[in-house]
C-alpha cells in the first residue's frame, strides 16, 4: 500500500524513457452483517488485518449516501461496531484505510466503498 514510480527505457530501435507514479490502495472488506436494535445498529464485518490501519463506516438515509456521517475506527483488529441515535432506515457501507508516507507526508489511502446494505431501526 503507498505509491509506487515505474520507468521503462527502450533499448534497440526502441529509444526514450517513460515514467508513470500510481498508487497501491489497501485491500477492502465486506459488511457481515448490519442489525436493529432499541435506537441502535449493530454493524459487523469481516475483519481485514493485513494492509489495512483501521475503518470507516458510512451510514446515512438515502442510498446515495447525500448528508450521510462517517465514523472511524482506527483498530483493524475490530470487527464491530454499535451506531448510536438512529431510527427509521438507513443504508449502511464500509472501507478501510492504511496511514502512508508519500513524499515526506503523512496521508491516508482508502479501498474502495462495499456493497451497502440496509436496516430498519425502531
Amino acid at each position: 500500500v503507498g505509491q509506487a514510480t515505474i520507468t521503462v527505457t527502450g533499448i534497440g530501435n526502441c529509444t526514450g524513457t517513460v515514467t508513470a507514479t500510481f498508487t497501491i490502495l489497501p485491500k477492502g472488506t465486506k459488511l457481515s452483517k448490519v442489525t436493529a436494535k432499541k435506537k441502535k445498529a449493530l454493524v459487523k464485518w469481516k475483519k481485514q488485518t493485513a494492509q489495512t490501519t483501521g475503518y470507516q463506516i458510512q451510514y446515512g438515509r438515502n442510498a446515495k449516501f447525500n448528508g450521510a456521517k462517517i465514523t472511524t475506527i482506527k483498530k483493524n483488529k475490530t470487527a464491530s461496531a454499535t451506531l448510536k441515535k438512529v431510527k427509521k432506515k438507513y443504508y449502511v457501507r464500509i472501507r478501510t484505510y492504511k496511514n502512508v508516507q508519500i513524499n515526506g507526508r503523512s496521508t491516508q489511502l482508502y479501498s474502495n466503498w462495499s456493497k451497502a446494505k440496509t436496516v430498519k431501526v425502531k
